[in-house]
């Protein structure tokens, strides 16, 4: 198996015949359950040393210390999976670029920067440049990083987010009469509440970033909550549907766990979104997927659904079928998992294109 075959269909890395390599080794700043991991390559905790605990007061420091801790830990059969949602995970990749001549191989994984000013996609670029390979959550992201950064696209790849809340068994609960609607990211509220206004559908949002929660208008039949979990998952398996509303960057998705997370709870979910829904979600089977701002086809999918109960039920059975089959936490980590075994054997091979070798 080879990373180009998985960029063209990652459903290989779940194949039940992966060979797991011998001489690799996988390390990371954050811990993997061995529970995700069991039959592939650990992947070992690489913990702060006692100069980056003394400097903890000062975070970005701090974090620049382990991140440069870590790559010295990494030899040339070593991958890094650098998590890119968290600060120190680009750290690694920036130092990868400017400190270290013949670079570390890192898996650059849940890379989805999405830089505002000159000075930051200056250093945005130099991230993706200290890598080896960034994973994004939408098969339209690595054609869109590619042109926003005049990066090679091969330096991009997608694999599918998985739904987090199935690191527990579905809820089992009778479920009530509204629809739910969660997340702070690039969320469309005002779009929703107008496609629900005036009529009897009951509407409760989860959100707690206040610039947010400002935009929700108040309606008799709208319920604007900042649930935390568990009650945060308690809502979306209690609910009738999901509805996620996203703004429409043109670059970065987003909304791709409550995707996830409302097929694993058996809900019909409907997306507006251009970017990352059509990965997850099959349009008229589990849910329904609106272009941004159409606020007329959102209304409609959501009485659709709202006045015909059973077809919503039969609709989030299908969406938790395919949550079981491919967005399971489980499945998400052994993707990675296994990508990093496959990006350590080709980038020690000196004759594959992912060779080793210095700055170019």
């Amino acid at each position: 198996m080879t990373i180009d075959e998985a960029r063209k269909d990652w459903r290989v890395l779940d194949g039940e015949h992966f060979g797991v390599p011998e001489g690799i080794r996988l390390i990371s700043h954050e811990a993997f359950d061995s529970v995700y991991t069991e039959g592939l390559l650990p992947v070992e905790e690489v913990r702060p040393c006692t100069l980056s605990r003394l400097v903890s007061f000062c975070k970005p420091l701090s974090e620049l210390i382990w991140a440069f801790q870590l790559l010295c830990a990494a030899d040339g059969r070593t991958v890094v999976l650098a998590n890119g949602s968290a600060s120190l995970g680009n750290y690694a990749c920036l130092l990868n670029y400017f400190l270290f001549f013949r670079r570390k191989v890192i898996l650059f994984w849940d890379s989805h920067l999405e830089p505002r000013s000159t000075l930051k996609r200056y250093l945005a670029r130099r991230c993706f440049l200290g890598c080896s390979l960034a994973t994004f959550w939408s098969s339209r992201q690595p054609q869109n990083y590619s042109r926003f950064f005049g990066l090679p696209e091969n330096l991009f790849m997608f694999i599918p987010y998985k739904a987090n809340h199935s690191k527990r068994s579905p809820r089992d609960l009778q479920t009530l009469d509204f629809v739910f609607a969660g997340g702070n990211g690039k969320r469309d509220y005002r779009a929703l509440v107008e496609a629900i206004r005036g009529t009897d559908v009951k509407l409760i949002i989860s959100c707690t970033h206040p610039s947010v929660i400002k935009t929700i208008e108040d309606l008799p039949n709208v319920i604007p909550l900042a649930a935390s979990e568990p009650s945060y998952s308690k809502l979306m398996a209690l609910c009738r549907l999901v509805v996620i509303p996203m703004i429409s960057t043109g670059l970065k998705g987003g909304g791709e766990a409550n995707f996830c997370n409302g097929m694993w709870h058996g809900k019909p979910v409907i997306a507006m979104d251009d970017v990352s829904a059509h990965d997850y979600i099959i349009d008229g089977e589990t849910g329904y997927i609106v272009p941004p701002g159409d606020i007329a086809l959102l209304r409609e999918r959501i009485l659709e659904l709202w006045n015909h109960p059973e077809k919503a039920r039969t609709m989030g059975e299908k969406g938790r079928l395919r949550a079981q089959q491919f967005f399971t936490q489980a499945a998400g980590i052994r993707r990675l998992v296994r990508l990093a075994c496959i990006l350590g054997q080709e980038a020690c091979n000196p004759r594959s294109p992912r060779g080793l070798s210095g700055k170019s």
